[in-house]
């Protein structure tokens, strides 16, 4: 006990000597005085307060302040006209307090939008966007927001060819169905009930998820290689999605949390005024996790608390202590004690500590022996990675104590994920299509004439005749024999209003669901890219501002996102659409 009290002592020794260069000022404190002075016209004094800032920051290894270079921009704008001494300081502390800010970049951006100064607002907007990706938590949340746009081009993708799949082999899987029907069938019913079979699942109140997956599996016997190929790209790509999607919604909830909140910023060494409160709520809530208490204590030290500091690293040794595990992240905390003893020439005492640091993690406490040192005595803060930090907070929501005051607390659980609808759907799909088409392939599929468009089966005409022709085109076309005038020239009619109905159609589908055309004329690769493009775009016009991929203050940023996806998916639609509409009958 009293071994563990001079511990106790050496270490507060320790981070008294850091906090006496920092002040007994925590950062928020300084901030605020330095907006007073401004707000008051006092200038050379919110000037000085802010150096201060700076220079507290530089002692507890704070590098720059995210939030008060933002409120720093803002009151530059909103004084700009009013104050000008006032505006000058703000952008002048907006530069010091993070000079890379994204958001400052984008609020300026706003503001020379509204005074019609293009020319320097497009390079501002090139910043912040470049800035989105400097940063863990933006990066995070942009590649997160694209993902699940992406997932919505794929739905929509999945669903238009689908459709295509339906208008391309409809007829010749109700034929077929109709043949089925007619061995246990007769009468007029036989038809209406082999066209109401291609809608099963909607009559068995499953919903339209299940009728694509059906439509993939009654239709995987007439398609094309290259189309069964797309049907299993796609089947696969829909199983994966919802895992991809829990994912995605985990990493959103959890930027948020306490403990990779606390974790970014200690990385990239900015100042979260939020963190230290929520870190308290959480710690409150889950008192025995050693990593809590060392992130704690380095949010203290921070905030110019040293007290409480030392309080929460003996609280994290405790608790390892009794755990009797030896962890890599405690290292530092004896590192510390180590030089906190040798300050007061307990130089055994120190010698043990140090030894039981190295027995924990030699490789770090040997870098950070032999580093030069600009001060005799130098405590090394507890900076995790923000890999652990993920994992610590996965840990407790598993354990649920912290979901009743932190209600976005979830992980991800890949069992858990595969137990829904779709990817069910997609594996059914995946195993039962081969199956069908294997079991039916001996009796055959219908086809369709590929002039008139009429549907047929073996039993229908002689196998050994064309396979794209009907019986009377095979004559007409083909054979060219003894055909009546009148049935040529019905027949033609007929050819010539199919033909112009089937270009019509494609026409129809091309102006409203671009690549659809490609599918049924039998360019399914071609077809497919161009409805995902097509569909991505579109998603991110409409999403922009409300989920992808611009986190930026203001609107300016999102709607040039939202006009550059415009203008793509308008491009993309005339590429794809226009030589469609240049189809004409010979070409059918």
């Amino acid at each position: 006990m009293k071994q563990r009290l001079i511990s106790l002592l050496a270490v507060s020794m320790c981070l008294v000597s850091v906090a006496a260069h920092a002040g007994d000022t925590a950062p928020r404190d300084i901030w605020s005085q330095a907006a007073a002075s401004a707000d008051a016209g006092n200038i050379d004094a919110a000037a000085k307060k802010t150096s201060e800032l700076m220079e507290v920051g530089k002692l507890s290894g704070i590098r720059t302040y995210p939030q008060y270079a933002a409120s720093a921009a803002i009151l530059a704008r909103q004084t700009a006209q009013s104050n000008k001494p006032v505006a000058d300081w703000a952008n002048k502390a907006a530069d010091t307090l993070d000079p890379g800010s994204s958001a400052v970049a984008f609020i300026r951006a706003e503001e020379a939008v509204e005074s019609k100064s293009w020319g320097a607002a497009i390079p501002l907007l090139a910043r912040g966007i470049a800035g989105l990706f400097s940063r863990y938590r933006s990066r995070l949340l942009a590649r997160s927001d694209t993902v699940i746009t992406l997932l919505l081009a794929l739905a929509l993708t999945t669903a238009i060819f689908s459709l295509a799949l339906l208008i391309r082999y409809g007829r010749a899987m109700t034929h077929d169905f109709r043949e089925m029907l007619g061995e246990r069938l007769h009468g007029g019913s036989v038809s209406v009930l082999a066209f109401a079979l291609l809608f099963l699942p909607v009559f068995l109140w499953l919903g339209p998820l299940w009728l694509v997956f059906y439509w993939f599996i009654i239709f995987f016997g007439y398609a094309k290689t290259g189309e069964r190929i797309t049907i299993v790209v796609l089947s696969l790509l829909l199983a994966g999605a919802p895992l991809v999607l829990d994912w995605t919604s985990q990493r959103i909830a959890g930027i948020d949390s306490p403990v990779v909140m606390s974790a970014i910023t200690s990385d990239e060494r900015t100042y979260e005024p939020d963190a230290l409160r929520r870190m308290q709520e959480l710690v409150n809530i889950v008192p025995d996790d050693a990593m809590l208490h060392l992130l704690l204590g380095t949010l203290y030290l921070q905030d110019g608390n040293d007290q409480q500091a030392s309080q929460h690293y003996q609280r994290s040794a405790e608790i390892h202590d009794n755990a009797g595990a030896l962890d890599p992240r405690l290292a530092i905390a004896f590192y510390d004690e180590s030089i906190a003893l040798g300050e007061l020439y307990k130089f055994d005492q120190q010698a043990q500590k140090l030894d039981q640091a190295k027995r924990i993690d030699r490789a770090s406490i040997e870098r950070l022996s032999s580093e030069s040192r600009s001060q005799k005595l130098e405590v090394v803060l507890y900076h995790p990675t923000i890999s652990q930090a993920w994992a610590v907070s996965s840990e407790i929501a598993e354990r649920g104590v912290a979901r009743s005051l932190f209600g976005n607390y979830a992980w991800f659980d890949p069992v858990e994920s595969l137990r829904n609808p779709l990817t069910a759907g997609a594996i059914l799909a995946l195993v039962l299509a081969p199956l069908l088409f294997l079991k039916r392939r001996r009796a055959g599929f219908a086809g369709s004439c590929f002039k008139c468009g009429r549907t047929f089966c073996l039993r229908c005409k002689s196998a050994r005749e064309s396979t794209t022709f009907c019986t009377q085109c095979i004559h007409i076309y083909l054979k060219r024999d003894g055909v009546s005038a009148a049935t040529k020239r019905a027949k033609l009619e007929e050819v010539n209003d199919h033909q112009h109905a089937v270009l019509k159609r494609n026409r129809w589908l091309a102006t409203f669901l671009p690549g659809s055309a490609q599918v049924l004329e039998g360019h399914t690769v071609k077809g497919v890219v161009a409805s995902f493009a097509f569909a991505f775009f579109v998603s991110l016009a409409i999403l922009s501002g409300r989920l992808a991929p611009v986190l930026a203050p203001g609107d300016t940023a999102k709607t040039i996102v939202r006009i550059v996806a415009i203008v793509l998916a308008a491009a993309l639609w005339l590429f794809i659409t226009l030589p469609v509409y240049r189809r004409n009958i010979n070409s059918v």
